[in-house]
């Protein structure tokens, strides 16, 4: 490779011109530039972009067994007994927290340790018990993109003590990132579904002593695999997770219908050879024991269960409300689009690594921006090159933006969302305006133009 490559002056001329000039604008991506006769520009709606989170895990809670205290939500605002159920619900008793809480309620606990569903000895519903077949279809959903679910905090003015927080989740038509190992990776960009249906209202919560509580929203999600392909509904949900950084972890409980459990469990239990290893009509007979939710006067049993599940996952970029843009033509090329989030090294830890790697010539600034041209070139020349040859996909895109990101995290402490504002630039400056910056306009009004109106640097850093 040529020690001076076109793509070098490009991103020197992205990033620099990124840097000084600082000019604002809500995306990565300007109007399709250079478009053919008869092409049209590309254009791209404002997109809102919020520091969210993916979730990497989403299965069903798993306590010792039924004697067990259960850290939940008493959902109906009531303590529920066997012997003196009220008019207008079914007769069950509630759960106990470990902190002495009554009323807890999870009553689909009742059919993973249903006692008169047994055979040799075992649990029927083997199926619902972690890791196996209808456990392991939901989490397995999450990480694969067949049910991407993304959370939405906002107004945290306090990470350990917050009277008022807003929270918004949503389903993504997106795939998370993942690591060879298999398990979710922080700081992609994923988008919210198109379709509204899959996103609940947004809902006011509070923080106390590091763990945000907020509810009720209800849940839909659509969920594709091979044996299920159907939406997935918990209504009237709670949500508790403690907020960790770059992570969350906590509890997602809420009503789950009967008739929604039968759509989903339809195929495993008889299309495919009891794959869940149990029969739909023993399930049916479990239901109509242990539903305790949602009561039908008229009918005179209950329509729903409470369940609950474990919720964790990494922070993400999350973009709502923009669009493609447009296409070229002959000879010419559509908008590249990549929302860009603001404010992303002005927290505490950021700033403090910023400054420990500055030097008396250089700012920290000055340093990482130096390390954008090295990491590019030395570390994540093959993401870049996709660029180069013209895919201009959202995933050629994010691989480079969060190749760099990682590289310059990795050099310099900072976090890996502030390094991914000089990893878009990386993107910008070859995903978007190769065709103004490369040699010999390096250094031409074009390319400067260009690549301000590609990304504002300033306020993606928020420095």
């Amino acid at each position: 490779m040529p020690a001076n490559p076109p793509f070098f002056w490009v991103v020197l001329c992205a990033a620099l011109g990124a840097v000084v000039a600082c000019a604002s604008t809500d995306n990565l991506g300007a109007a399709g530039a250079g478009g053919g006769a008869g092409g049209t520009d590309g254009s791209v709606e404002p997109a809102l972009v919020t520091s969210g989170y993916v979730a990497s895990a989403f299965g069903f809670f798993y306590p010792d067994g039924l004697e067990s205290e259960v850290p939940g939500f008493d959902l109906d605002q009531r303590v529920s007994s066997v012997e003196s159920p009220t008019d207008n619900e079914c007769a069950h008793d509630d759960f106990n927290s470990p902190t002495g809480d009554q009323g807890i309620d999870y009553n689909f606990l009742r059919i993973i340790f249903d006692e008169e569903q047994k055979e040799d000895g075992e649990y029927v519903f083997g199926g619902f018990r972690e890791g196996q077949i209808v456990d392991g279809v939901i989490n397995g959903a999450v990480k694969n993109g067949s049910m991407t679910v993304l959370l939405d905090v906002q107004g945290v003015d306090d990470p350990q003590n917050d009277d008022e927080v807003t929270v918004q989740v949503f389903g993504s038509e997106d795939s998370p990132m993942k690591g060879t190992d298999d398990e979710v990776l922080p700081f992609a960009t994923l988008s919210v579904h198109a379709d509204e249906t899959y996103h609940t209202e947004r809902v006011t919560g509070s923080i106390v002593d590091g763990v945000l509580t907020a509810g009720p929203f209800d849940l839909i999600f659509p969920i594709n695999i091979q044996i299920v392909n159907d939406v997935f509904v918990i209504h009237d949900s709670w949500l508790r997770i403690e907020l960790g950084g770059n992570t969350f972890q906590g509890l997602i409980a809420g009503y789950w219908d009967v008739n929604n459990i039968r759509d989903i469990i339809g195929k495993p239990t008889t299309d495919n050879g009891n794959a869940a290893n149990f029969t739909i009509e023993q399930f049916e007979t479990a239901m109509a024991s242990h539903a305790d939710g949602d009561y039908d006067q008229a009918a005179g049993f209950c329509t729903s269960f409470t369940t609950m599940f474990t919720f964790s996952g990494v922070q993400a970029f999350i973009v709502r409300g923009g669009s493609g843009g447009g296409a070229g033509g002959s000879g010419g090329s559509g908008t590249v689009g990549l929302p860009v989030p603001s404010d992303q090294c002005t927290n505490d830890a950021d700033l403090a690594a910023l400054d420990a790697i500055a030097t008396e010539d250089q700012t920290g600034l000055d340093v990482v921006g130096q390390l954008t041209e090295a990491c590019t070139l030395e570390s994540c020349i093959a993401e870049a090159l996709p660029l180069i040859g013209g895919d201009t996909s959202d995933a050629a895109l994010r691989a480079v933006t969060d190749c760099v990101g990682l590289c310059i995290s990795d050099a310099t402490g900072i976090s890996a969302g502030c390094a991914s504002c000089y990893g878009l630039t990386v993107a910008c400056g070859a995903g978007v305006c190769y065709d103004q910056c490369a040699p010999p306009n390096q250094g031409s009004p074009e390319c400067a133009e260009c690549s301000l109106a590609c990304i504002d640097l300033g306020a993606c850093t928020g420095l």
